[in-house]
């Protein structure tokens, strides 16, 4: 398979899923702040799954416990320097979207790339396999443009801002899936997840989940948070 269509099936890949998940939430505007609460919460579950029994585990898989560790380490301290220079105030008070709308578009947009390479890589064996995991990569990609559309939402970001963020992020899993036809790198993947997996979880546990409480403090945002994290360890299992 050549690599160049190799290459534009891992892109349309990751901008199918992230574009689809932002018709939804553009779909979903309006809505009450017992709704928009309770489905922060179920969001903030749901990237704790992927992230602590999908992302990870793949990082420590991937190569040494070391590179992960490393990665991790380096995606926290980056996490930490953004927190703090990333201070954006309006009327609105959209400060803590703001942050986790960047922070998972930087996240998302580093983990596609070896999400890429793995299926460039998978390409080169076998066409079946690799458009198995492209179907796969689509449905996992349909909530993370569903969180990021949300958060841009509520920063106020127009309908040609989201295809532009939609674009920007997919394009590493394009460059990845071209790169992945002829290198494979352990170490690099391993780095890649565990650094994009620090970045995602840091921002969930310091904006997604306090932004979610704030928003409504009833009960039915715990049942959220404890349903997300359900659907995405049920998620993970079924794909692994």
């Amino acid at each position: 398979m050549n690599s160049i269509v190799i290459g534009i099936s891992g892109f349309m890949t990751a901008f199918t899923g992230c574009f689809v998940g932002m018709i939804f939430s553009i779909l979903m505007k309006d809505r009450g702040r017992r709704f928009k609460g309770s489905f922060l919460g179920l969001l903030g579950g749901f990237t704790l799954g992927i992230v602590c029994f999908d992302l990870l585990p793949e990082a420590f898989e991937a190569s040494s416990l070391f590179i992960a560790v490393v990665g991790l380490g380096i995606g926290l301290i980056l996490a930490v320097i953004l927190d703090g220079r990333l201070e954006y105030e309006d009327k609105l008070g959209t400060t803590a979207f703001f942050k986790a709308a960047i922070f998972m578009a930087i996240g998302i947009g580093i983990h596609n790339f070896p999400s890429g390479v793995a299926l460039g890589s998978l390409f080169t064996i076998s066409i079946m396999k690799g458009f198995r995991l492209v179907i796969a990569l689509i449905l996992h990609g349909i909530p993370e443009g569903l969180t990021l559309g949300i958060f841009f939402r509520e920063c106020k970001a127009s309908k040609y801002k989201l295809l532009f963020i939609a674009f920007i992020t997919s394009l590493p899993m394009g460059v990845g899936a071209f790169l992945g036809g002829f290198l494979k790198s352990p170490w690099a993947t391993s780095f890649s997840l565990a650094f994009a997996g620090a970045l995602i979880l840091y921002i969930t546990l310091r904006e997604t989940l306090p932004a979610a409480s704030d928003t409504w403090k009833g009960r039915t945002t715990t049942i959220g948070n404890v349903l997300g994290l359900i659907a995405g360890m049920l998620m993970v299992s079924f794909f692994h």
